[in-house]
Parts: C-alpha cells; sequence; structure tokens
C-alpha cells in the first residue's frame, strides 16, 4: 500500500521522522566509536589490545544494528498511530442512526 491513499495526523507522522531522523544520528554516532576505538589500535596510538578494540568495534556496530532494527519498527508502528481512519465519523453516524430507527 502507498502513502498516497491515506490521510495522516501531520504532527504524529512529523514527530514518527524526526524521532526516527534522531535515532538514525545515535546509531551512526555509536558505530563511528567503535570504528574510533578499532582505528587508534591500527594506527598503534592506542594502548588497547588488538583483540580488546575488535571486540568493541564488534559489539558497537551489532549494538547499533539492533538499534537500527528498533528505530525502523518503532517508526512504522508510529506512522501506523498516525494513520486517520477514512469514514471514521461516518461510521459512529450510521450506528447511532440504527439505534434511533429500532
Amino acid at each position: 500500500m502507498k502513502d498516497e491513499n491515506f490521510e495522516y495526523d501531520i504532527q504524529k507522522r512529523a514527530r514518527a521522522g524526526s524521532s526516527a531522523v534522531f535515532r538514525v544520528v545515535v546509531a551512526a554516532y555509536i558505530i563511528y566509536l567503535g570504528w574510533t576505538v578499532l582505528r587508534g589500535v591500527l594506527n598503534g596510538t592506542s594502548p588497547v589490545p588488538v583483540w580488546v578494540a575488535w571486540l568493541v568495534a564488534i559489539v558497537f556496530t551489532a549494538g547499533a544494528g539492533a538499534f537500527l532494527f528498533y528505530t525502523w519498527k518503532k517508526y512504522l508502528r508510529d506512522r501506523e498511530d498516525a494513520r486517520i481512519v477514512p469514514h471514521q465519523e461516518q461510521l459512529s453516524e450510521e450506528d447511532s442512526s440504527e439505534d434511533s430507527e429500532s
């Protein structure tokens, strides 16, 4: 389904998008931190053992990947919550008119 077929609450959808962008920036920074530790060891400017640097880089990258997966799922859920159900008011009016006719 395409987004053009639905109406969205503008504020909720904007909040979902900006939150997702912020989370992606945080994940990128976590990856950058892991790479910085590894790069320092590979350049010989860090006293950390090589295996520790690799471990830190792998753990940080895996953590950022998990955080990105969470971000994607959260974005989809927030976008779905921002969707305005079409004819919601008409359905409630039809229910009340059926009750008054009986």
